[in-house]
């Protein structure tokens, strides 16, 4: 037989709506969307400047990119998995605790998970809700603990286990996989669990405390604020439906290549490509401490592109081409890290920035007209 205060929890927590946690869910997609009409969420350049986590950003007065990482993906599978993982976990958080305490939760998580990588990963660019995430498990961990006298056994013990394993279990595959970053985890995790040690949840017909009200409004106000720091220093790319549709192209010319050529193929392609536009990224920043890094990053692109797959005679010639920028901005990033001092003999942040820019420009329409005969799209 079910007690009442049990029943009242029950009830509660079944009715509560979860406001908050699908509209940061549907703020995850439209931002991605805006990214992809950027360049590409996997794009360092649109990263950054959509406001993903940079220290020699945020040493140059961006703190607002302690907050915006939140709401930022890095690629198409990285948005799907945390997309689930916030339409699971979130609602069961917001219905204990409320809108306005579910958001301060969220954000504050958040920037605990932010402020790990800083510290941790000082030289990685990085962006994604998983700190958030990986901060609500810690919150109903300690919830599951500090209010198993309150709530109905059954449901503190099933919570308590079930967090346990799904936190084990991440953590191993971060630990085990470099390109996951285990210290924005393990921050928001810890922030989690802290936070809901001293927040109370929202009881059954406890009206909201005015106190979390106002947490809920300055939640917003620094959200807001923060991507307008993003809008009035935004030096990305241009916003294109043509971007949208290049990705899609991409996307199906992997999808459906029948061979390991032409895997390849557009393998090395991306990755030089990728690589290059961190090394103008980073050589606008002025930030030589990370021109070590991207001089090991076009390393790796050149022995790529020097065994990349033949398409054919249109796509040798793009590689051919890529393969020499790539040469020659490894020379360049190599003189500017000796010296010390960036040349300002050319026009942009580097002297292949012209010819980059044009070779790019005749790439995307070759995917976009002859390139497309070369592989099976689907549909």
């Amino acid at each position: 037989m079910i007690e009442n205060q049990d029943y009242d929890f029950l009830r509660t927590f079944w009715t509560r709506r979860a406001v908050i946690s699908y509209s940061v869910f549907a703020l995850n997609i439209i931002i991605f969307v805006l990214m992809t009409l950027a360049g590409g969420s996997d794009n360092d350049a649109t990263l950054l400047a959509f406001g993903a986590k940079s220290n020699s950003h945020i040493n140059n007065g961006e703190i607002w990119r302690f907050v915006t990482p939140i709401f930022l993906h890095i690629g198409f599978p990285h948005l799907l998995f945390n997309s689930y993982a916030l339409w699971i976990i979130g609602p069961q958080v917001e219905k204990l605790y409320g809108g306005p305490r579910f958001l301060l939760l969220y954000l504050l998580t958040g920037m605990s998970g932010a402020a790990a990588s800083y510290w941790y990963h000082p030289f990685v660019l990085s962006a994604g809700a998983s700190g958030s995430i990986f901060g609500l498990l810690g919150v109903l961990l300690v919830f599951s603990v500090k209010y198993r006298r309150e709530v109905p056994e059954f449901f503190s013990r099933a919570l308590g286990r079930g967090i346990l394993l799904t936190i084990g279990i991440n953590l191993v595959i971060g630990y085990m996989i470099p390109q996951i970053d285990l210290a924005a985890h393990l921050g928001g995790l810890i922030g989690g669990g802290v936070l809901a040690a001293v927040i109370p949840f929202a009881r059954p017909g406890e009206r909201e405390r005015p106190v979390f009200k106002v947490a809920q409004a300055v939640a917003v106000l620094i959200i807001a604020a923060s991507f307008f720091g993003v809008l009035s220093n935004y030096r990305g790319p241009t916003m294109s439906l043509t971007n949208l549709s290049r990705s899609v192209n991409l996307t199906q010319m992997w999808q459906s290549g029948r061979n390991t050529s032409t895997r390849g193929f557009i393998d090395a392609m991306n990755y030089g490509l990728q690589v290059f536009d961190r090394s103008e990224a980073v050589l606008a920043s002025g930030d030589s401490q990370l021109l070590p890094d991207v001089q090991r990053e076009l390393g790796t692109a050149l022995d790529k592109m020097k065994d990349i797959p033949s398409v054919d005679s249109g796509a040798d010639e793009f590689s051919g081409e890529l393969l020499v920028l790539l040469r020659k901005q490894y020379e360049y990033v190599t003189e500017v890290q000796r010296t010390g001092r960036a040349r300002s003999d050319f026009i942009g942040v580097s002297p292949q920035s012209s010819s980059y820019g044009s070779f790019k420009k005749r790439l995307e329409n070759w995917i976009d007209n002859e390139g497309g005969r070369y592989f099976q799209r689907t549909r």
